[in-house]
C-alpha cells in the first residue's frame, strides 16, 4: 500500500513535532520520541536486523533566516525550518 504524503499533511505534522520541544518535559519527549523513530525505522529493516537496533535516525534541523536592511530599520525573521535525516548503520558504521 502506497501512502502518499501532502504538503498539506507535512504542514499538519511539523507544527506537532515542535511542540514536543516545549514545556518542562521537553527533553524527555524528545528523547522517546527519537526512540519511537528509531525503533519504527528498525522494524521496517528487519532483513539484515534480526536484534532490531542496528539503525538509527539521525535529525537535523535546518532553519533558514531573511535579514533584511534598509536606511531605517533592519530585521530577521524565520523563512523556511526543514528536518533532514540521516540513517546510521551502527554494523558498519557508516551514514546514509
Amino acid at each position: 500500500m502506497t501512502r502518499i504524503i501532502t504538503p498539506l499533511k507535512i504542514r499538519e505534522l511539523q507544527p506537532n513535532f515542535a511542540n514536543l520541544a516545549r514545556g518542562e518535559n521537553r527533553e524527555d519527549n524528545l528523547r522517546n520520541t527519537l526512540t519511537m523513530i528509531d525503533n519504527r525505522f528498525n522494524a521496517l529493516a528487519y532483513w539484515d536486523n534480526p536484534q532490531g537496533d542496528r539503525y538509527s535516525v539521525e535529525l537535523e534541523i535546518i532553519s533558514v533566516e531573511m535579514t533584511l536592511n534598509d536606511q531605517h530599520r533592519s530585521g530577521s525573521f524565520p523563512v523556511i525550518e526543514i528536518l533532514k535525516t540521516n540513517i546510521l548503520d551502527k554494523k558498519t558504521p557508516r551514514t546514509y
